[in-house]
């Protein structure tokens, strides 16, 4: 009582503003109390819980049933623990016998227990010697057994503390689970000190309540009181999701920066970067985000990043490279950048312009973005005139600022009242403004405005990092975890009112919602953020590197967030300094007070030491939420057997199987929450699960489903919202159909398999299905392979098996009945279902589907029309083997609700409503009309289906996957691609290519961008000229024609927009080939491979692209070059038919080339005159003016006609930037290469006898950066730098930064490494299988790489050891070995003082680091794959000691 008086009061008091530190000083002692009061109770109810569990009294309220005799032993033995315990303060026993919780790092101490068990003991038995003399002279007393109970547990105590024990391992057999699953010990408890603490909290809780409550009373006569406790919640008319508001007052500005991207002042340039300048919540972000949704069809690739306060470079070059496929570089890029600080702008900009400041609204502009917040799609003011004036005053208040209107107008349109509006106005919330873009009391404002619910759960999002995605489950989750979240409604499940929470949330503006493919993700405006900061910072505290030293701690604090970015790790200096800073944390906080931990970061594992002994007593702990953790997680909560309180565990991890959760998780008994979809460690056995009765939630990765099905006795955990796989008959005891029963709060998944082991219809009855109203989705499966059937007995346990009529997704598979259920058939029951599979079910009867028929039987059909599927969006057959037809005359209700449809393995499926056997388009088209919704369609092994639809049957977004299906495809995908553009596979079968192109929709194919043919006709001119965004087209395994049929005339004025073009396992030849090249004016992209019939390769005469006005704006000219095309177009062809069909001639404007398995093909070294055959300069490829990257790949005679031309014929353009020759032969030397000034990559691989001589001037002279050399002997051979004049090539001339070769003999030569000891930074010997160890020679040379900085040996299988002397790379940082068995040792004369990174993989010989220790200067250590054991022994030691270690594999 006196803590719901005290809990009362302090609810009272929330929102007020009070004058009177005193008082405030009160109500925060009493808020302590309280808090204390809570943990006490708390712990209280873990104890009752244990005496439930394992059947004994210790926490017991009052004496048991059983008589006096009971309690007196009861009381007895807490008394006798009691007496130990003052003993054991007061005893003369030596330092060493005290209990020792230590760090399992350090050296355990001797004498454990010492003679504080002896004493424990002889109490313990003396009071059980009394109670043993009452209980025999009373008769009706038996003496319960209780030999294994105090003493067992104090033995099993003792032996826990010998060490730590994890939850982890295989899967066992069930045998040895259930006779060797580690058994944690339970806890003790006390009750003559829980005694204690209660009364002394009362007596004070007592006290201090009585001077608070007269305080109180006075103060409450003049406070003000936030408005939140008594409005009214009054919505407005319309919807309350405010729809999202157009680009107010910034039309002109988005039309500039869009012009100067497009064809202005950026459009020339290489790259230009826009800095968009403006303070928090002015509209940066949504001005750029509709800048860029109006360029994304203009730019090639289009990429967003989010930078948020963990600026990291690198991090963020390889964010923007993962999105971004390999492009040639082009003019017009351009990277918009938003910030709040000007000269972070200057920084950046790359032109002479100034930066773009983004000002505020007007305040027209505002108001009328305000009048859209406030009033939606409604007239403003029409309803409220009243309201007007004062709105207006309050939009000036907002000082043109987007963000402030958007918060102030959505907490208005919750009460259209002049009351409520004028009090806004009239806060004193706005005299806080320090200037004129400060926006934080417009935002604080609205936060007073919410519900006190609301407040609590969007304030504790300040303890997550600044633009930080939120799923829905994963916040809703940790809110129930901090216990914040109340049902007040039976009907109504936490968790339903934690996602109206959310979702108001939503409403009121302060999360913003972003619909993603992996599902919704929830995120808060960076100034909203801080919102949340500001109003928590009483109980909640986010340390960053940046705060750690100056940040103000209050006493209060009971929720804390630790976040480690990337710059924390970045040198040993800043991670020793932060990691000091975090060690002394725990002089300034009180550790034993806080309820919630959050530690963040990709790399904050590394601190898990610190952090071991920071949080050693923080036993307080209810909610844990471990984002990025690489580690078990007893290496950071020691004592996790000491968390009684615990609610919530949330894991985010890497992929580690060395890492455990901890054995005594199975004893947290107020576990409400277990969330591990991410956790990457190992699981263990979950027999013992049952044991946290008060579970709700216990999320696993999808691939890890049988965590739930290992649950022996789930009927225990009453509250669990899900179990997705229940395997009914898994052990002999446990796993019985009834356990289902007892789980009443069941919602989202449940999945019931091993349905044959049911053999009584009322063990399908006790699963009570029907009153699982919650549930959303119902998986039911009779195994497939079960070597019985009893179809009648199967049938009688469907039947019993009826959900209730809320369920949304059902699934049935393997049911060997004979017929569908009565409640899914002809008396349906669950007509609400959205979602339906069927799968390997022997039924002759099918639910309410329309008209269905089989092989053998008469056709069906609901006897009922109005009982059918009112929502079904999504049916899925798969393996129904007597299915026929399902056909449908006309139109019906189920047909025009269907978005997806599959049919998998149906082989005798001849009919769909949806195809017609006649293949009449018209009908096709009409039957398609029926299903106005549908978005997906697949249909894969039914090879007796007679047709199929016309795909795609729709503009509006769709996908289509049709395999081994109909008379015409072998495959046909419709669907987006990588790049989120719409893509089109298909795959003919033989023999039916007549009518092939008939079933595609071209006229819906507009927006096609990408389209891969195979083993199919000719493409009519007449359907590809219908697809007018296509960029990229692939053709395979055509015969002797590609893409016309006979007769067939090309018209100039529709030029095809294909960019890229793949033709591979072509039977065409050359004249075929150039004659499809010339329809593609605009081809930059082009890649042959394996095409026999090509056998010389050259170039056409004339440009084939054709001038666009955007480029040159004369139209005549583009007129006469249209022409100029139209008319060599045929003359090219018919001159490649004369050298004999083999002859391949290329566009001129190509930008990139690849051919690859054209065994025959020869690149002509001279170029064609087609009148004579003559010379006229300017052979091979070099009238490939544009070309920037060639690959040539297994064409061995691809540059024959070089193999003894004079250095000054060269076969490619000087345009060329990227060049891979692999197994190409006949060119003696790169001498012909000496014009590629502009070449930056070269790569040889198996090349011959190629020698190397030519190479040095493009090392020196030209812009080579980047040599691969492999397979080819003799390259270096005889190609040392030359030595004009007997003075040498200065090496500050070399240009190459990045050189990989297995001819290690080659390269470590002294002129080598001498020409390029001032530019290669990076080194990498691999693939080399037969040098054993580096001669000093070598080493020597080696040494002469003044600046390496990264030395690579991967694939050396016979190397021993590194060469010596590494030391005297003075420049080098990282170091990498992989893949080398034979390497048993690590430099003996150490490594370099400048190293910062190694990295260790698949060397199982090495079995020790260096001798000496590692460089000071490391910063990361990996280590993993295929390493030994002592080695990572090692490793771990060194954790806390070095910023990154890394020894996993994610």
């Amino acid at each position: 009582m006196e803590l719901l008086y005290a809990q009362g009061m302090l609810d009272n008091a929330q929102g007020r503003d009070f004058r009177s530190p005193a008082l405030k000083e009160l109500l925060r002692k009493l808020r302590e109390l309280a808090y204390g009061a809570d943990d006490v109770l708390d712990e209280l109810d873990y104890f009752r819980i244990q005496d439930a569990l394992e059947g004994t009294y210790h926490a017991a309220a009052d004496l048991d049933a059983h008589g006096c005799i009971d309690g007196l032993l009861l009381n007895a033995r807490h008394t006798a623990r009691g007496a130990a315990h003052k003993l054991r303060l007061s005893s003369s026993c030596p330092r060493g016998a005290s209990a020792n919780r230590g760090d399992p790092d350090d050296e355990a101490e001797g004498g454990k227990q010492g003679c504080l068990c002896s004493i424990r003991t002889r109490v313990v038995s003396r009071a059980r010697s009394a109670a043993h003399i009452i209980g025999k002279n009373l008769t009706c007393y038996s003496f319960p057994s209780i030999d294994h109970d105090d003493d067992a547990m104090w033995e099993s105590s003792n032996m826990a503390a010998s060490g730590r024990q994890f939850l982890c391992g295989a899967w066992q057999s069930k045998a040895v689970q259930r006779n060797h699953v580690v058994q944690t010990p339970k806890k003790e408890f006390d009750r003559v000190g829980m005694s204690h603490k209660m009364i002394e909290i009362v007596e004070q809780l007592k006290a201090l309540c009585g001077k608070v409550s007269t305080i109180l009373n006075l103060e409450l006569l003049g406070s003000n009181r936030t408005p939140n406790q008594d409005t009214t919640m009054n919505r407005p008319k319309t919807t309350p999701n405010i729809v999202e508001p157009e680009l107010f007052g910034r039309d002109g500005l988005k039309k500039n920066i869009v012009d100067d991207i497009t064809h202005g002042k950026y459009c020339t340039n290489e790259l230009t970067v826009v800095p968009l300048v403006g303070p928090g919540g002015i509209g940066k972000t949504t001005l750029t985000q509709h800048i860029f949704r109006e360029l994304q069809n203009y730019f090639q690739v289009s990429v967003w990043i989010c930078v948020s306060l963990d600026f990291n470079a690198d991090r963020l070059l390889q964010e923007i490279v993962n999105k971004i496929p390999k492009v040639n570089g082009e003019k017009g890029n351009v990277v918009i950048v938003t910030t709040r600080i000007p000269k972070v702008a200057s920084m950046v900009t790359t032109t002479n312009y100034s930066s773009i400041n983004v000002e505020r609204l007007s305040h027209e502009d505002t108001m009328s973005f305000f009048e859209v917040c406030v009033f939606g799609d409604q007239r403003p003011w029409e309803d409220h005139p009243e309201l007007r004036d004062v709105g207006n005053i309050i939009v000036t208040k907002l000082k043109g600022f987007p963000l402030a209107a958007k918060t102030v107008g959505r907490l208005l349109r919750n009460q259209l009242t002049l009351d409520h509006w004028t009090r806004v106005a009239e806060s004193r919330e706005w005299e806080l403004q320090t200037n004129d873009i400060d926006i934080m009391p417009a935002l604080k404002l609205s936060y007073d405005y919410l519900p006190f619910h609301l407040q609590q759960c969007f304030s504790y999002c300040a303890l997550f990092p600044e633009d930080y995605e939120f799923g829905s489950k994963e916040l809703t989750h940790f809110w129930i975890g901090l216990g914040i979240i109340r049902s007040h409604d039976q009907a109504k499940r936490t968790e339903d009112v934690a996602l109206c929470y959310l979702n108001d949330l939503v409403n009121h503006g302060f999360f913003r919602k972003n619909e993603k493919e992996n599902g919704a993700r929830y995120v808060i405006h960076d100034l909203l953020h801080d919102l949340a900061v500001k109003v928590s910072s009483y109980e909640c505290l986010c340390i960053y590197s940046s705060n750690v030293r100056s940040i103000q701690i209050p006493a209060s604090v009971r929720h804390l967030s630790i976040i480690v970015e990337n710059t924390d790790v970045k040198d040993i200096i800043t991670f020793k300094e932060y990691n000091s800073y975090l060690s002394a944390l725990g002089k300034r906080l009180k550790v034993q007070n806080l309820r919630t931990l959050v530690l963040f970061g990709e790399y904050h594992g590394n601190f898990a030491k610190t952090f071991r002994g920071l949080f050693r007593e923080a036993r307080a702990l209810r909610t844990i939420f471990l984002s990025g953790a690489s580690y078990s997680v007893d290496d950071v909560l020691l004592d996790f057997s000491e968390l009684l309180h615990l609610r919530y565990l949330g894991i985010k991890s890497v992929r580690n199987k060395d890492m455990c959760l901890p054995s005594a998780l199975f004893r947290s008994y107020h576990l409400e929450v277990i969330d591990l979809e991410s956790w990457g460690g190992s699981f263990g056995s979950t027999s013992q699960m049952s044991s946290l009765v008060k579970l709700r939630h216990f999320v696993v990765p999808e691939d890890s489903l049988k965590l739930h099905s290992s649950i022996c006795e789930v009927g225990k955990l009453k509250f669990l919202e899900e179990l997705r796989r229940f395997e009914v008959g898994k052990e002999t005891k446990g796993f019985e159909l009834s356990q289902l029963g007892e789980l009443t709060e069941l919602g989202g998944s449940l999945g019931i398999y091993n349905l044959e082991k049911v053999q009584k219809k009322d063990a399908a009855n006790e699963l009570k299905l029907i009153h699982k109203n919650h549930l959303h989705k119902l998986i039911l499966e009779w195994c497939i392979d079960r070597p019985n059937q009893n179809a009648e007995q199967e049938e009688h346990v469907i039947e019993s098996l009826v959900p209730h009529s809320n369920l949304q997704d059902l699934c049935i598979r393997g049911h060997g009945g004979a017929n569908c259920p009565s409640w899914l058939g002809r008396y349906l029951s669950v007509e609400n279902l959205e979602s339906l599979s069927l799968c390997d079910v022997s039924w002759s009867t099918l639910p309410p589907l329309g008209k269905l028929g089989f092989v053998a039987g008469e056709e069906w059909q609901s006897h009922v029309s109005s009982q059918g599927f009112h929502i079904l969006k999504r049916l899925e057959i798969v393996k129904i083997p007597k299915l026929q037809k399902w056909v449908g005359n006309e139109p019906c209700h189920l047909f025009s609700v269907l978005e997806v449809v599959i049919f998998i393995d149906c082989p005798e499926l001849v009919e769909l409503p949806f195809s017609h056997p006649t293949s009449h388009r018209a009908k096709h088209d009409e039957n398609m009309s029926w299903f106005p919704k549908l978005r997906e369609l697949k249909i894969i092994s039914c090879p007796k289906l007679a047709s199929l639809p016309p795909i795609p049957w729709t503009q509006a977004p769709c996908s289509a996957e049709i395999r081994q299906a109909g008379s015409v495809f072998e495959k046909l995908v419709y669907t987006e691609n990588y790049k989120s553009e719409l893509s089109l596979i298909v795959e003919g079968k033989d023999g039916q290519h007549g009518v092939l192109w008939n079933g595609l929709a071209f006229h819906n194919l507009a927006g096609l961008k990408e389209l891969r043919v195979e083993n199919c006709p000719p493409l009519p001119l007449i359907h590809l000229e219908k697809l007018k965004s296509l960029k990229s087209l692939e053709i395979t395994g055509m015969s002797n024609s590609l893409l016309l049929f006979k007769g067939e005339s090309y018209s100039t004025e529709c030029p095809l927009p294909v960019e890229q073009l793949e033709i591979k396992h072509c039977g065409a030849d050359g004249k075929e080939l150039t004659q499809v090249l010339s329809y593609f004016p605009k081809l930059t992209q082009l890649v042959v491979i394996s095409c026999e019939k090509i056998t010389e390769l050259g170039v056409a005469e004339l440009q084939t692209e054709m001038t666009t006005p955007s480029s040159s704006g004369n139209e005549i000219e583009i007129e006469h070059a249209q022409a100029g095309h139209h008319q060599t177009r045929g003359e090219e062809v018919e001159y490649a038919a004369e050298k004999g069909g083999g002859l391949l001639l290329l566009p001129r404007q190509l930008e990139g080339l690849t051919i690859d398995e054209c065994k025959e093909l020869r690149l002509l070294s001279n170029p064609l005159d087609k009148v004579n055959d003559n010379p006229r300069g300017g052979g091979g490829l070099q009238s490939l003016c544009s070309l920037q990257s060639l690959g040539i790949f297994s064409c061995p005679r691809f540059l024959s006609s070089y193999s003894s031309c004079a250095s000054s014929c060269s076969p490619f353009p000087t345009s060329l930037q990227q060049l891979y020759l692999f197994g190409v032969e006949g060119m003696e030397t790169l001498a012909p290469l000496s014009n590629l000034i502009s070449l930056t990559i070269l790569s040889v691989y198996d090349c011959g006898d190629l020698r190397g001589e030519g190479l040095w001037p493009l090392v020196t002279q030209g812009s080579l950066t980047q040599l691969q050399i492999y397979k080819t002997p003799k390259f270096f051979t005889g190609s040392e730098p030359s030595r004009p004049h007997d003075q040498e090539i200065p090496s500050s001339s070399s240009k190459l930064e990045q050189l990989w070769t297995d001819d290690w003999a080659g390269v470590l030569t002294a002129p080598i490494c001498r020409l390029l000891s001032c530019s290669l930074t990076k080194l990498s010997f691999s693939q080399n299988e037969e040098v054993e160890r580096f001669t000093e020679e070598q080493e020597e040379a080696l040494h002469l790489l003044n600046s390496l900085q990264g030395l690579d040996f991967r694939n050396c299988g016979k190397l021993q050891r590194l060469p010596a002397g590494l030391t005297k790379l003075a420049s080098l940082k990282i170091l990498r070995i992989r893949l080398c068995p034979a390497i048993q040792l690590l430099p003996k004369d150490r490594l370099p003082t400048s190293l910062q990174e190694l990295d260790i993989r698949h060397c199982p010989a090495i079995k020790s680091l260096p001798k000496d220790g590692l460089p000071s200067s490391l910063r990361k250590l990996q280590v993993f794959h295929g390493i030994s054991e002592e080695l990572k022994r090692q490793c771990r030691k060194l954790k806390g000691t070095i910023p990154i270690i890394i020894d996993y594999h994610d």
